[in-house]
């Protein structure tokens, strides 16, 4: 029997047969066996889980570093024990993914990036621990410069999304634009978008080599990108929120359900360009189904917002420190081809006094915490009185103002560039400067956030549109039935956040605020003189303001002269390092008058008359 042809017969159909130990080799027929049956591929509907924290800025406690006191509302260690437990709820299917804002804000973020760096950031040992699917970048990611970022990105064990940062040279992307990430048989894309503010606000040496470009035009670029690669549900992670905000009270979770283009029910933000475009992408960009949003601190349980195609997007921002924590419930469904979104809802999570610390990243984290603790607690100067902050502060010209103008008047002068005036903001409600020993906590405490400090030439008039802009804090009042809290003077629609009302130096100035918006100014003088809307003034101001933050976009037509590399919160402690026994009447130069008094009726009973207050 000749076998060459029969074995080669055998070797193509792949069918060998060894029987026993002999070297008989036979023919088997493979038209016996049936092929393996395919596993069925599961499509049935499924609910998709996706958790969202933002703004954390290095919150990790239930503390607050500059007050020294414990604060049941925030903190990512109790925030942890929420993401667990609705993890626990939909194990298979659920991300978490985080909005920006991380790496700085406390400071816990300071003493990580400069006073302590070399051990893995905090931020990230708590992060890893949790799971996070992604995290898109916030502005303030980039305040201690590309080194330290960098860093921490090398740290976590989830990507740095940020599609809209570019390489300067060339374009070309200098973080990952997005991730696509399978679970439960989903294919999720997650596109990670920072507001581009940040080339605004941020001191130039730390962006070096990047540019911002618009997250409108950035997510209609990827978007389709996605869609080609496979992606059932389109995530956008931005750090921006919306550029409208409720008329009335936006904390309620119904404002947010108001037709956004019924101008009577919103109002705008100040933005600048693009700042907040979070709303614009939900409309124009078709095939995304969820914007998880962060940058303006607001709680928004919900928004619901139609596209180009009449397709339901949804919004939701789970405000800041770690305060809330996002929840979104996607029911997607297999059409045949591929899933999609059927059905959508979300709702927040809020951290209270009932919700403990996850035990894992409390351990995980402590001695962070307490080398912060001991950093901030360090004694740097000494007062003969305390400096009032809060609103007594601010509705009258305060001593803890000056004090602030004072050091950037200093600052700027040392660096040789001396300035003609200088305007600051007192941003808390909660802090003063103690009478007797102050801390770095203390000084830090006024000036929480990590700004640093501009000279800019402006003219007189930038100068009087910016002082005219700065009387939309308050309410138009009647002198003869003020509000019966001081609090209650602010204007509500919209609301100004606290660091927009600013207090200025060296120049004579009042407001009447009986008057309407736009005609408060009462007077404007320099050296005794009646401002000209061409006069040329230096100007010390914080790189924040300087930018235009705040919808203050005439200090944009300005010229930048010099930008510092240190903190004016640096400033005001090194000030008090070398200023001991400060004095607040020493400090305190009365320049500026408000109309009604609402020093006097509101807080002259409990703290005293006021050096500035008029008399009675």
């Amino acid at each position: 029997m000749n076998r060459l042809p029969f074995l080669m017969r055998a070797l193509r159909t792949g069918a060998l047969c060894l029987v026993g130990a002999s070297s008989l080799l036979t023919a088997c027929d493979s038209n016996e066996d049936p092929p393996p049956t395919p596993t069925p591929v599961d499509t049935s509907p499924r609910t998709l889980t996706l958790l969202q924290t933002s703004d954390l800025h290095t919150n990790i406690f239930a503390w607050d570093y500059f007050t020294g006191k414990a604060d049941a509302k925030r903190g990512l260690a109790k925030v942890a024990t929420l993401v667990k437990q609705e993890r626990a709820k939909n194990p298979d299917c659920t991300l978490l993914v985080d909005t920006g804002d991380t790496i700085q804000g406390s400071p816990l973020g300071t003493y990580a990036a400069l006073v302590e760096n070399a051990p893995q950031h905090p931020m990230a040992t708590a992060m890893n621990e949790l799971g996070y699917a992604a995290m898109a970048l916030g502005n303030h990611e980039f305040n201690y410069g590309q080194q330290v970022l960098n860093k921490f990105k090398n740290e976590v064990n989830f990507p740095l999304l940020g599609a809209n940062v570019r390489k300067n040279e060339d374009g070309s992307e200098a973080f990952t634009p997005y991730v696509l990430t399978t679970v439960c048989g989903v294919k999720v894309g997650i596109l990670g978008l920072v507001t581009p503010g940040v080339a605004t606000w941020e001191r130039k040496d730390n962006i070096t080599g990047l540019r911002f470009d618009d997250p409108l035009e950035t997510a209609k670029l990827y978007v389709p990108k996605m869609k080609q690669a496979g992606a059932d549900v389109v995530v956008v992670a931005i750090h921006s929120g919306p550029d409208k905000q409720p008329v009335g009270s936006a904390t309620s979770p119904e404002s947010w359900l108001a037709d956004y283009a019924d101008a009577t029910k919103w109002t705008d933000r100040g933005n600048l360009p693009g700042e907040n475009e979070a709303v614009q992408i939900a409309q124009q960009v078709a095939d995304v189904d969820v914007l998880l949003t962060g940058h303006t601190h607001q709680p928004i349980p919900k928004m619901l917002l139609k596209n180009q195609d009449g397709r339901e997007v949804l919004l939701t921002q789970p405000n800041r420190w770690g305060s809330h924590l996002a929840d979104v419930q996607l029911n997607v469904t297999w059409n045949g081809e591929r899933w999609g979104v059927d059905a959508h809802d979300s709702q927040l999570h809020a951290v209270d006094d009932k919700v403990a610390e996850d035990a894992t990243v409390a351990q995980l984290t402590k001695r962070y915490h307490d080398a912060t603790v001991a950093y901030v607690n360090q004694k740097i100067g000494s007062t003969t009185a305390a400096f009032t902050g809060g609103f007594a502060g601010r509705y009258v010209d305060s001593a803890l103002s000056d004090l602030l103008n004072i050091v950037q008047e200093e600052a700027a002068e040392e660096a040789g560039f001396p300035v003609d005036l200088s305007a600051t903001a007192l941003f808390s409600n909660d802090v003063a400067l103690p009478a007797g020993d102050v801390t770095l906590r203390d000084a830090y405490s006024v000036y929480i956030y990590d700004n640093t400090l501009y000279v800019m030439e402006i003219n007189g008039s930038i100068l009087r549109r910016a002082l005219e802009l700065n009387t939309k804090y308050f309410k138009q009042l009647d002198a003869a039935h003020l509000p019966a809290k001081p609090e209650d003077a602010k204007a509500t629609t919209p609301v100004v956040a606290d660091y927009n009302w600013d207090l200025y130096s060296r120049i004579d100035y009042g407001y009447d605020l009986t008057k309407p918006e736009g005609s408060r100014l009462t007077h404007l003088r320099f050296q005794g003189l009646d401002v000209r809307d061409d006069q040329v003034f230096r100007i010390a101001v914080n790189n924040y303001r300087g930018g235009g933050g705040g919808g203050y976009s005439m200090f944009k037509e300005g010229r930048l002269l010099w930008s510092s590399a240190d903190g004016v919160r640096d400033y005001v402690a090194r000030y008090m390092q070398e200023h001991q026994n400060l004095s607040p009447d020493a400090v305190n130069t009365c320049n500026f008058t408000l109309a009604p008094d609402l020093y006097t009726p509101y807080f002259q009973a409990s703290l005293g008359p006021a050096k500035c207050a008029p008399v009675k």
